[in-house]
């Protein structure tokens, strides 16, 4: 693809623009910052069954990325199943590559309207400048954001969303907006739009027998049986919902922002025996405020369940499509579904689940 004008920022463009030369124009900036901030940084993960190596250019982004998911550290790899590039323009000094495509060419959720193709996936969002590339070939991609000291707090509590999204699809995982809670036996998933009531759900399941696997967003696979795999111990609350659970106010990472971000905390830290790695599925709970003391279960049907869990994810994801829903619709089939019907008692709400949990 060849073309010939002036993209977003300002720069006139006339040369090949396919996604692998992008690709490759990517790599090379990035071994540059990489030399010139003193050579990679290395962090491993378990994700998903999957060993990922985030590969940082320097740290200023390390604190930044790694705490939402410590709970999954592992032993560094000789051979990862994928590697995850990361880096910044303001600590390197190695600007991002500009984009080659003109700014016309963006559609939602950060999807370039044909500068994507089966093997290298590329996303941008042009508010923080974030850039999202991956080739699925050689199971390598590339995070890179302008400013790495001004990492959206939104970023370092789901980081990394869209390129985990991309490679997990290709290998038997799906990325889903969901929490989870259970025991080490088997737990529930949590769907909905937000505000429906999932991180106060998962936050109030803390002082009690159950664990934690999410609060916003994890991995789900059908395959053998429906089961959950934790990606982030971070955990999102709106601000007008902190009164509800007031023994999280001390482990509120962002306290000084509240005014303009939702509460922000990282379990591991501070409850590291309450958040797991994954469990199976036994239900999907689709938590609504029901306005009355008491908090009680109603079945839903698997449509009711579809809609709670499908929108809210494709919606989110560059590239999700028909894949997905069908995934997911799939995956609703197969476990049963209630509405949680949420009182203003929010310490009622781990017995509820644990009673639907122990009648197996």
């Amino acid at each position: 693809m060849s073309i010939e004008q002036v993209n977003q920022f300002g720069t006139s463009i006339r040369e090949d623009t396919s996604p692998v030369v992008f690709f490759e124009t990517v790599y090379q900036a990035f071994q540059q910052a990489e030399q010139v901030a003193g050579g990679p940084v290395d962090r491993f993960y378990n994700m998903g069954g999957y060993t990922v190596r985030l590969r940082f250019a320097g740290s200023v982004l390390v604190s930044g990325i790694t705490p939402a998911l410590e709970h999954l550290a592992v032993a560094p790899s000789p051979a990862p199943d994928l590697t995850i590039c990361i880096c910044d323009s303001t600590s390197t000094g190695i600007n991002m590559p500009p984009p080659l495509w003109p700014a016309d060419v963006y559609v939602a959720r950060g999807d370039i309207k044909g500068y994507s193709d089966g093997d290298i996936q590329i996303a941008f969002y042009v508010g923080p400048k974030i850039l999202n590339v991956l080739d699925n070939k050689q199971d390598l991609a590339f995070y890179w954001i302008r400013d790495g000291y001004q990492l959206p707090y939104y970023e370092s509590g789901s980081p990394l969303r869209i390129i985990l999204h991309w490679w997990m699809r290709n290998h038997g995982r799906q990325y889903v907006h969901a929490g989870a809670v259970g025991t080490a036996m088997g737990g529930v998933l949590l769907a909905g739009k937000g505000g429906s009531g999932k991180s106060t759900t998962a936050l109030a399941c803390l002082d009690s027998a159950l664990v934690y696997a999410s609060d916003d967003y994890c991995l789900l696979t059908n395959k053998p049986a429906p089961y959950v795999y934790s990606l982030y111990n971070s955990a999102k609350l709106e601000v007008n919902n902190i009164h509800r659970l007031p023994y999280i106010v001390p482990f509120i990472s962002n306290s000084d922002r509240l005014h303009e971000e939702k509460a922000l905390l990282f379990l591991h830290e501070h409850y590291p025996d309450k958040v797991v790695t994954g469990f199976p599925v036994r239900a999907i709970l689709l938590p609504r405020i029901a306005g009355r003391p008491e908090t009680t279960l109603t079945p839903a049907s698997p449509i009711a369940g579809l809609k709670a869990l499908a929108p809210n994810t494709i919606f989110q994801l560059p590239g999700a499509g028909q894949a997905a829903f069908q995934t997911l619709a799939q995956f609703v089939r197969q476990v049963p579904r209630y509405y949680l019907e949420l009182g203003t008692n929010v310490s009622q709400i781990p017995d509820v689940i644990l009673d639907l949990l122990s009648r197996g």
